[in-house]
């Protein structure tokens, strides 16, 4: 599952161990007037009482970092000695691949055998252009290309009555989008009933 973040956007994702439950919210910083483009991303991991036990921060490019406790308020967390490496980003390989992806982003896009099942139709994997582009069909490609520009018009219009997410709800309190539940149900269940197929045909009596 893939999130996308904007300025200013919070996300809490509840999440259970084996110690404790636990909530992490995401912020993605604000641009300063000087940057084009927004790549510093921080959080905080919260305990179900509300307690900050863990403050994350980094480059959504680059690297992500935490340190335990609440160092929310500190300022510049790259000072911080203590932080400890969550993720860092792959080097290029020694002979560039196509369109200079790295080798995770490659696999991204892989589908291992018996993972088609557990998709929701709405999964950039199951985007069949993208698939005729990696198979090397360029005019297959293009043209499913233009279909799914018109599918999402098309959408965009069905979506102008009103839209909200199927597995997230805004607390308008906190101004964050919490998880409610129902993915990982229907992932096991492989029922995806409530979730638009995105990338099929539409209808003839749907078209304009």
């Amino acid at each position: 599952m893939m999130v996308k973040f904007f300025n200013g956007v919070k996300l809490q994702l509840p999440f259970t161990t084996s110690y404790w439950e636990s909530f992490t919210v995401i912020t993605m910083v604000q641009c300063e007037y000087r940057e084009s483009m927004n790549i510093n991303v921080q959080g905080i991991v919260q305990d179900k009482h509300g307690k900050t036990v863990a403050t994350l921060f980094g480059k959504w490019d680059e690297s992500m970092h935490y340190v335990d406790g609440d160092c929310s308020g500190k300022g510049k967390f790259e000072s911080l000695s203590d932080a400890r490496l969550l993720w860092k980003r792959s080097k290029p390989p020694k002979f560039p691949t196509r369109y200079n992806l790295t080798r995770f982003a490659i696999t991204m896009n892989e589908r291992l055998p018996g993972l088609k099942e557990m998709l929701p139709p709405t999964d950039s994997r199951l985007r069949p252009d993208q698939r005729y582009l990696e198979n090397g069909e360029y005019e297959m490609a293009n043209s499913e290309k233009l279909r799914l520009e018109q599918r999402q018009r098309q959408a965009r219009k069905m979506q102008e009555s009103g839209w909200k997410p199927q597995w997230f709800a805004k607390d308008k309190a906190s101004d964050t989008y919490r998880y409610t539940g129902g993915y990982w149900e229907a992932r096991e269940e492989g029922k995806w009933d409530a979730c638009p197929d995105i990338f099929g045909h539409v209808p003839s009596e749907q078209v304009d």
